[in-house]
């Protein structure tokens, strides 16, 4: 690849993230606290606890529920680095959408044209988000995507929607597979070092060829899925019992939600 080529670097870069982080289970597989909780617990209570955090108008129970994921992480032996970077970045995206809302609010001033209802209502929402994230981290973690699918059907949830969501899941990794391919051809046919400009140029056609191929590999997999008798599956789980993990999941579950009704 040449030194000056930052769309085959920036595509194979998010080539290779994504299709590590749909593959690798290692963390599921790993022994922590929440790799030990039943599936379905596990997904009632994340639940559970995000809508909790939702509901808060002030900044300090987010923070303290967002400090309670961290903690959560470390038993379940989540790599500090990954689950920091997947939590952070959506949390200072949502900053920068929100941070205008620091100086729209009405109040007595904090520091210059910042007043101190903007403040509270930029770090509530900031911390919601990464609250939020962080627990949605630790349930796709710490569980395998076969057995969350059998969580959801354990739940009643439609069969279309478990479907739909397996297949999304399913093809992601053949897109992904796509965009790898164009990336490394792109690179095979480069002779020389292109510049700035003619990278970003060649971005569009790269883009509008990636979307023309995923589109036919898509009308593919759903002729070969029909003519191998549709896209109905059956979702295979492992057998688990309720034990203590599940039991002292579900008490800090508790405790969150009752000290959210306490509070509100």
């Amino acid at each position: 690849m040449s030194p000056v080529d930052p769309v085959s670097r920036s595509a194979g870069t998010l080539t290779d993230r994504a299709r590590g982080l749909l593959r690798d289970e290692r963390v599921a597989e790993r022994p922590g606290w929440l790799q030990a909780v039943h599936p379905v617990v596990k997904l009632l209570g994340v639940f559970a606890l995000i809508v909790v955090t939702v509901t808060f108008d002030a900044p300090g129970p987010p923070a303290a529920m967002l400090a309670v994921t961290l903690v959560l992480a470390g038993l379940s032996r989540l790599p500090p680095k990954a689950h920091a970077l997947r939590t952070g970045v959506p949390m200072a995206v949502s900053l920068v959408i929100v941070a205008p809302q620091a100086v729209v609010f009405s109040g007595s001033a904090l520091a210059g044209p910042i007043t101190v209802p903007g403040a509270s209502y930029v770090a509530t929402f900031v911390l919601r988000v990464g609250a939020s994230v962080s627990l949605l981290g630790l349930l796709l973690s710490t569980t395998r995507f076969a057995s969350l699918l059998g969580a959801l059907r354990s739940l009643r949830v439609p069969r279309t929607a478990v479907t739909m969501l397996a297949i999304t899941y399913r093809y992601l990794l053949v897109v992904f597979e796509e965009l790898s391919r164009l990336v490394l051809a792109r690179r095979s046919r480069r002779l020389r070092s292109a510049t700035l400009r003619e990278s970003w140029r060649e971005a569009g056609a790269l883009l509008g060829t990636f979307l023309l191929r995923a589109l036919d590999r898509g009308e593919r997999v759903g002729r070969a899925a029909r003519s191998r008798g549709g896209t109905t599956g059956r979702t295979y789980v492992r057998r688990q019992a309720i034990g203590v993990a599940d039991a002292a999941f579900a008490s800090v579950v508790f405790a969150a939600v009752a000290a959210g009704v306490l509070l509100t």
